[in-house]
């Protein structure tokens, strides 16, 4: 409601139109003891209820049961100033045959969203799961902030569309209710899986998909950690492609 524009201008891809972001100060809830706690849920159930887990290091194939996992594409981000991506070509778009499954309404049918070399008709449900880590750790800068899935409300505007290089992206928008969280002092075995698309479309109840964005923490974070460890945050995402048959 507060652009000055029409917004349907951003559902056509043009890198030259950058679309319009602001800067909010939300509170943030620290995962770490979650994640220290044994008794904490399976990944599965984690990404159903909110659309992100927290987990120490885990094959995905073997945390969410299914019954195989394809490789899309990854990539390396550094948090230095002026460093956004390195510069590896393959990362630019899907890897391998495999084209990505829009996240739009109405969803695509599964089979037809996904072209590999799989037999297509064999499945029953898809979801696209980013792994998200650290290279370094401790993080003390731009730690990756995921919302959980039941604060949004979609009806409300919390979304919007955009087109992209890979087809339709999600934008979100800020309200009071969300949830935020976070991992104090990410450890590189420590994993964030990110629901980024599932075939069911909230068919069984759980989370279609978690917003997430990286998160200006301030100099707490750094609190206690030695100065040899303070450095620019590097990371890795891996987009992976998970089957059902």
């Amino acid at each position: 409601d507060r652009l000055d524009h029409d917004e349907t201008v951003y559902l056509t891809y043009d890198p030259a139109n950058q679309r319009p972001s602001e800067q909010l100060r939300v509170p943030a809830l620290d995962l770490r003891p979650e994640l220290d706690d044994p008794a904490t849920l399976c990944v599965a159930d984690q990404i159903a209820a909110r659309g992100y887990a927290v987990a120490r290091h885990r094959v995905l194939k073997q945390a969410l049961s299914c019954s195989r996992v394809i490789a899309w594409n990854s990539v390396c981000c550094k948090n230095d100033s002026g460093v956004r991506l390195k510069d590896v070509p393959k990362q630019q778009g899907p890897e391998k045959d495999l084209s990505p499954v829009r996240a739009s309404s109405p969803p695509p049918s599964p089979p037809t969203s996904i072209r590999t070399p799989l037999p297509v008709d064999s499945f029953k449900r898809v979801q696209i799961i980013n792994i998200w880590r650290s290279l370094v750790g401790p993080v003390t800068n731009a730690p990756l902030a995921m919302l959980d899935f039941r604060s949004m409300d979609p009806v409300a505007k919390d979304l919007s569309r955009h087109a992209s290089i890979f087809g339709i992206g999600m934008d979100l928008h800020h309200s009071p209710a969300h949830r935020w969280g976070y991992i104090r002092h990410q450890m590189p075995d420590e994993i964030i899986f990110l629901k980024c698309y599932d075939s069911f479309q909230g068919a069984d109840g759980s989370a279609l998909y978690s917003g997430h964005v990286a998160a200006d923490v301030g100099d707490d974070d750094r609190v206690g950690v030695p100065v040899d460890l303070i450095r620019a945050r590097e990371s890795v995402e891996v987009r992976l492609v998970a089957v059902w048959e």
